[in-house]
Formats: C-alpha cells, structure tokens, sequence
C-alpha cells in the first residue's frame, strides 16, 4: 500500500462568559479559547476507497470505525450513533466542497482530544472545525448544517485568544476581546458535573418573548464585563447577568440553588445547570478548593491555567 501524505489539524475547546441563550438572537457574547482542543491528523494511502476512523481522549481509544466511500456507508463500528454523526459531518462537508474525498484512497485518521467530553467544552464544535479545514470548507457552514448552536464555539476553535461574538444579518462575526482582567487569580472554572446536553437545551427553549431591550441589556452587560477594571465591578456584572438570564429563561441561578453560602460570585455557562460554572472571589484560593472539594467537585481551574490568551 503506498504512502501518499500526512495531514495534521488542531481546533480549540471554548466557555461562553456571557452572552449564553441571547446570543441565538442576536446578542453579543464573550467567549475564551481555551488550552484544551482536539487534533485531527490524516494519513492518506493508495488502496480501497474508505475512512479508517479512530478517536483517542488522553490517549485513550474510545471510538472507532470504518467508512466505506463514496457513499458514506458505515462498515464496522463500536458506536452506531458516533458514526452517523461522523457521517453527516463527513458528507456535509463534502457537500460543501464537492472534491473532498473524491479520489480513490484509503485514509487512516485519528481524532485526538486532550479534555473529557462531558465536561461541555466543545468536542463537537472542536471536529467540525478540524474536519472543515481538511475539507477546504466554511466551518460555519458545516456547523449550521449539523447543529443549531450559535455558531460562537467554531469561532473559538480557531482562535488564540478571548473574543466577541455576535450574530449579525444572521452572519456570525467576532472580534479578539479587550479582556485582560487584571483580577485573573481570583477567578476561577468549577465543573458542576452535572452534563448538560447543549443540543435538546437549545431545542427545548422558547426565546419567541426576547425584545430588542433584552438583547441590547445582555449586549451592553458583555460590553461592560469586557471592560471591567476590578474585581467588584466584575462581581456585580456577572451577578445581573445571571439575574437577568435566569428570567429570560425561567430558571434559578447557580448560586442560590446550590452553593447560597459561598463568600463570592457564581455564574452559570453554557446550558445552565451542568458543565461549568464562573467563579469570582477574593478570598483565598485555598478556600475555593475547601468549598468545592466539600460538595464533591473537583475539577476546578484558575484562570490562567485554562484560557488561551495571545
């Protein structure tokens, strides 16, 4: 079997800071790249015509099958309902650039993630992003054909730093963030492990009673949360947030349904209540981990040591 080339691909995982539900209508978000993502790599070989699949989370094989082409057939698998995702992202960006794959070849991939799925953090958007570079294709456009997120998490994946997301004449558009907080040590990432499926989440919500005034509030709270030059002004931003999000969609905040006697500012990411949640405080770094460790979550970060600032 003749070796014809190797391919390698990196995308990034993402948090959503601000801006979760509304960004779907248009609000603006800010959202962080982080230290953690997903490579692709791809060898390509002279032979039968079909995709020899593996996936690895910390170098651990979880997945794998074979894809017979041109027809996107699943030969073998141990995870029916991973191929046909697989297979819908694999044809949709074929779709898209009608000469990926086309010429007859044996091709060995390995999807490779350094972070737990169900902590939330993008697997899916992470693939999209590697499989539409290898096709030459418009990631958000492959994202819209599989998914009906935002888009924001693909814009995350390629980039090396904090941005601004927004959906603008139903386009998605970003910008690197102006945040650098200054405070970075006295925030921190709790894993609530309580995994939240991002998908049915969007699906069963009803934002048809969102007005232009809510959109414009979270849009300038964004702004605002951007710019935020101390602890306790970044504290209260994040506290109306979560007020102001928790009635848009009718559901308590993270900190008084859980954790109401925490010295500090909670706020709840993503799909609330599972995966992440933003912590604020100024006490000590020991008491963070107590207070957690005492409720049984463990998978705790700082700042630093999980966004990926350029």
């Amino acid at each position: 079997m003749n070796f014809i080339g190797k391919k390698r691909f990196e995308s990034r995982a993402k948090l959503m800071v601000s801006g979760e539900y509304l960004v779907l209508k248009g609000a603006m978000a800010l959202a962080m790249p982080l230290k953690y993502g997903q490579s692709l790599t791809v060898e390509e070989k002279g032979g039968e015509s079909m995709i020899r699949w593996k996936s690895a989370i910390n170098d651990n094989l979880w997945f794998t099958t074979t894809i017979l082409l041109p027809d996107f057939r699943v030969l073998e698998t141990n995870s029916p309902d991973i191929s046909a995702t697989l297979c819908s992202i694999l044809s949709g960006a074929k779709t898209l650039h009608p000469n990926f794959l086309d010429t007859p070849k044996e091709y060995d991939v390995m999807s490779a993630m350094d972070f737990l799925p169900e902590w939330g953090l993008g697997s899916s958007s992470s693939l999209i992003s590697n499989v539409a570079d290898w096709a030459d294709c418009d990631p958000f456009e492959l994202n819209s054909m599989i998914f009906s997120g935002s888009g924001y998490d693909i814009a995350c994946a390629r980039s090396s730093s904090p941005i601004i997301y927004e959906i603008r004449n139903g386009q998605p558009w970003h910008r690197k963030a102006n945040f650098q907080p200054s405070f970075d040590k006295q925030l921190y990432f709790v894993y609530l492990n309580r995994k939240q499926n991002s998908q049915k989440n969007i699906n069963g919500l009803d934002l048809s009673m969102v007005t232009a005034n809510d959109l414009q509030a979270i849009s300038e709270l964004t702004s605002a949360i951007e710019n935020a030059q101390n602890l306790e002004t970044f504290q209260w931003l994040m506290e109306l947030h979560e007020e102001y999000i928790g009635w848009i969609v009718r559901k308590e905040p993270v900190k008084s349904l859980y954790f109401d006697d925490f010295e500090g500012s909670l706020k709840s990411l993503g799909a609330w209540g599972g995966d992440f949640m933003l912590v604020a405080s100024d006490r000590p770094e020991e008491y963070i981990r107590n207070y957690f460790y005492n409720k049984n979550l463990q998978t705790i970060f700082k700042y630093s040591e999980i966004v990926l600032a350029s």
